[in-house]
């Protein structure tokens, strides 16, 4: 509660000193100001263009200002405050974009402070390190002063366009936020087409960027010493409130790339997740499909709904369907109580199911059957369930191999793959390695509370080429698993280099070809094709079986196959089931 106290006592302090803030010196850089003076734009009384457009913004940033820092007082969390900050400026100006990024001087790396307002740009990562080459941010961060871009084709001539292109923006403008003469984020104000009053614009945010860096110091300090789980709760219930799309996960979970395969995949990522279609994820094991999956989620209409994933190999065939669709009280024994499927757990939101390439085929017909008519009974019930569910599916395998194979139903095939997204493995987005390693390796430190790999040895040009020029054939698990030996290792000898590097690397190689082989070895031998009255017989027989011979009660056959007694003893007949093992009513 002091701190509180003491925080709000700090911005109360700042609110009564801002009128003595002295304009920002010289506001502009010299180039801008340079081609403003020399446009030759003048009003019939001899001024210049930009000397009128100060003038209509004269006095705002002060009053905004005022605003902002009055509003901590009420609600100091991230997305409301950038709410309020978002309709000061877009009454003041229009812009298309606006966003806020958190710099750490140690990782150099750049993340969202919350989600963008305006234009989504949906190649951009929401973790990136802060190079001054190819980020906007990077340059005023380097140059600690406003970086203004009206033409970004020009200014990033590269084969893949720059995010921004990517979402139609010409023109974008970026503001260094300074503490303790230290620069710890910076704002960003970009547009479709550069606007006419850009040396206003300009000179207005440069003035406003302190009160701005003053209030974000105020909330960072907050969030810090609020506990984590109610902070998290609020930031979301602040999110969904302002309406506004997530820029994408928390920084420590962050799906990051900066590769130009990654970049092209979640373009199409953007455009499939909007739609309500199922989606078909392939890759290797180890690629990231689950968190994919996530981004497809968080980026569709349905992310404010629950995402329930389903780890497909961990089911067996006698608890699918009460894993999937739940079932009643007294449905079987030891129903003790009703229980709620994961298919209606997902109720309005996404189903993901892992590795479905993994299940047998009654598991196959009967999630067919949801996916076709977005119904489901619970087991002991008859009565059908409509469910709003959008279906996401990964695998490994071949998918195209175990159709053939009898392994896999084509029509369930057919059913998912509306749209495939392929995740490249690691050897195919060599450039997203350093960002990986960088990301990974904070995230592991504070995870174990293991000390951090030594920057020098961990980024060497050397280290780098032997990441880059590895295979990894288990992909960014494989990079966790060995960022996280280099880590346990270091901690314990004080010593991490080239060579016990290159010996992890070989281990842990040995052990994902080992792994490989055990996995291909469980895998179960493709079954020969037999008829659906055989498949069904045999079915009925092993729910017999299950049951002693019972037909009906809560832990009779028809129960554990959610048929009612009559129509099992009807498919009983038809298929000449009886004679051979004695049956109980």
């Amino acid at each position: 509660m002091r701190k509180i106290v003491c925080g709000l006592r700090f911005v109360h302090e700042i609110h009564v000193r801002v009128k003595a803030w002295p304009p920002c010196p010289g506001g502009l850089t010299m180039e801008v100001r340079r081609r403003a003076a020399g446009s030759g734009l003048k009003r019939p009384d001899g001024r210049g263009i930009h000397t009128m457009q100060t003038e209509n913004f004269h006095g705002k940033a002060e009053g905004i200002a005022k605003r902002l820092l009055s509003g901590l007082g009420t609600d100091i969390s991230r997305p409301a405050f950038f709410k309020v900050l978002a309709e000061e400026l877009s009454a003041v100006f229009k812009f298309d974009r606006l966003v806020i990024n958190l710099y750490d001087s140690d990782g150099g790396m750049l993340s969202y402070f919350t989600s963008a307002e305006g234009a989504v740009v949906s190649s951009l990562s929401p973790v990136r390190p802060a190079d001054a080459s190819n980020t906007v941010a990077g340059r005023a961060i380097a140059g600690r002063k406003p970086v203004i871009i009206t033409d970004l084709a020009r200014c990033f001539p590269e084969a893949v366009p720059h995010p921004l292109m990517e979402a139609g923006l010409t023109t974008t403008m970026a503001f260094p936020l300074m503490l303790n003469n230290r620069v710890f984020a910076t704002l960003h104000c970009s547009f479709l087409k550069q606007p006419s009053e850009l040396y206003a614009i300009t000179n207005f945010l440069t003035e406003l960027c302190p009160a701005i860096a003053v209030c974000l110091g105020a909330i960072l300090s907050f969030s810090l010493s609020a506990p984590p789980l109610s902070r998290r709760i609020e930031e979301k219930r602040q999110g969904r409130k302002s309406g506004r799309r997530s820029a994408g996960p928390e920084p420590d979970a962050a799906f990051v790339y900066q590769s130009p395969a990654m970049r092209t995949l979640m373009r199409r990522v953007d455009a499939m997740a909007r739609l309500n279609v199922p989606i078909l994820i392939l890759g290797e094991s180890g690629t990231g499909k689950t968190m994919l999956a996530r981004e497809i989620h968080l980026h569709s209409p349905r992310r404010d709904s629950p995402f329930v994933k389903v780890s497909c190999p961990s089911l067996s065939s006698t608890l699918f369907e009460s894993e999937l669709f739940g079932h009643c009280k007294g449905a079987f024994t030891g129903a003790a109580a009703k229980r709620v499927g994961r298919v209606e757990m997902a109720h309005g939101g996404t189903l993901f199911l892992d590795e479905i390439g993994e299940l047998g085929a009654d598991m196959q017909s009967k999630l067919l059957q949801v996916l076709d008519e977005s119904t489901f009974e619970r087991v002991g019930e008859s009565i059908p369930l409509t469910v709003d569910v959008r279906f996401v599916a990964a695998t490994n395998m071949n998918v195209a191999a175990a159709v053939a194979g009898g392994r896999f139903r084509g029509d369930l095939f057919h059913r998912l793959a509306v749209c495939v997204l392929e995740m490249p493995p690691l050897r195919g987005r060599r450039e997203d390695i350093p960002l990986l390693i960088r990301v990974i390796s904070r995230q592991l430190a504070a995870r174990y509370a293991l000390p951090p790999l030594p920057a020098a040895a961990l980024r060497s040009a050397e280290m780098m080429k032997l990441f880059t020029s590895w295979e990894w054939p288990g992909n960014i698990r494989e990079l966790r698993g060995l960022l996280l030996r280099m880590m346990t290792m270091y901690s314990v000898t004080g010593r991490i280099g080239m060579e016990e590097t290159r010996a992890l690397l070989e281990e842990n190689a040995a052990l994902e070809i080992s792994a490989g082989k055990e996995a291909e070895e469980r895998r179960p031998a493709p079954a020969e094709l037999t008829s659906l009255a055989d498949m069904e017989r045999e079915h009925i027989l092993r729910a017999l079986e299950k049951t002693g011979g019972r037909l009906g009660g809560v832990s009779g056959a028809a129960a554990l196959l959610g048929l009612n007694r009559s129509t099992l003893q009807h498919r009983m007949r038809k298929l000449g089931i009886g004679g051979r093992k004695r049956v109980q009513p």
